[in-house]
């Protein structure tokens, strides 16, 4: 198994400390710069944050927020996302859903939609409703059983908000018990 992640505090090292305590291998993507705590940052060069940077622009046709005013160290975080998505089977995020509940609050939302736009599985553990949510593509997301917790793939991407909740922290704990 194989987790990406961005590296970021909140839920990117809730998630690789998981995964090392389990022996599952982690990539952190980075950049020249990254402020990151990772000890599995793997560097993007600029071809590869260019590249991610054309995806950015793909899911902001359905995000709609303003990239153009955003500082290089942003826009290469937002670059960063891309390679969550493109190496991973899933996507499993701890964040927070916006009121619409269509589509995912902060920079997490931004590799939820490069996942969507390229039809990964994609799981939410929203931390305001306490609840799990897939993305199904005939309808977008729809909570999950209540008793039922999404199971790890064999190459997947662990993301999320800088801000854990409690319950945050025990979703992600609970994807390395099933």
């Amino acid at each position: 198994m194989i987790c990406y992640s961005g590296g970021a505090t909140g839920a990117d090292t809730v998630f690789e400390e998981m995964c090392m305590l389990n022996d599952i291998k982690v990539i952190a993507w980075g950049f020249q710069g990254h402020k990151t705590n990772s000890k599995n940052n793997k560097i993007l060069n600029q071809d590869e944050l260019d590249e991610g940077f054309e995806h950015v622009k793909i899911a902001n046709k359905t995000l709609k927020r303003n990239i153009y005013k955003l500082s290089p160290y942003v826009k290469n975080l937002l670059s960063r996302n891309w390679y969550q998505v493109l190496y991973s089977d899933a996507i499993f995020a701890v964040a927070n859903m916006n009121d619409d509940y269509m589509t995912v609050a902060g920079g997490t939302g931004w590799a939820i939609q490069m996942a969507v736009n390229n039809k990964k599985q994609i799981y939410v553990f929203d931390q305001k409703t306490d609840l799990w949510f897939e993305y199904d593509y005939s309808i977008g997301f729809k909570t999950m059983d209540i008793n039922i917790i999404p199971k790890l793939t064999e190459r997947f991407a662990g993301i999320g908000s800088r801000e854990m909740t409690d319950n945050g922290m025990l979703a992600i704990k609970k994807l390395f018990q099933t």
